[in-house]
């Protein structure tokens, strides 16, 4: 099972997770919306980190774009490094972590 993903309730009434996930966009309207074009829920990006790691463990994005991949992994407790040429999303990232990270440009 999937930790986070089901809940022992349902897992003991037979709910599995699914290979389909349906999240809603980012909105246009949101505190959680960065003006990058290609932003991603965090609600999704959660549930990988979920999914695919434990608390402590390290993330890695190499295109990491406006950083949501990061903040999911913040909210659940992971370190991670996020990498990005594009000096826009680098921008991006900054305002969204601010003091909170460390930044290398190459």
């Amino acid at each position: 099972m999937a930790p986070g993903l089901v809940t022992p309730e349902k897992a003991a009434r037979g709910k599995l997770p699914t290979d389909v996930w349906w999240h809603t966009i980012v909105s246009p309207t949101g505190r959680e919306k960065t003006g990058y074009p290609t932003q991603k829920p965090v609600g999704l990006l959660r549930r990988m980190v979920a999914a695919s790691s434990a608390p402590g463990d390290w993330v890695l994005d190499f295109f990491a774009g406006s950083g949501t991949l990061g903040a999911a992994a913040r909210a659940l407790d992971r370190r991670f490094v996020c990498v990005d040429d594009n000096p826009p999303a680098i921008e991006t990232m900054r305002r969204r972590f601010g003091d909170t990270a460390h930044y290398l440009s190459l």
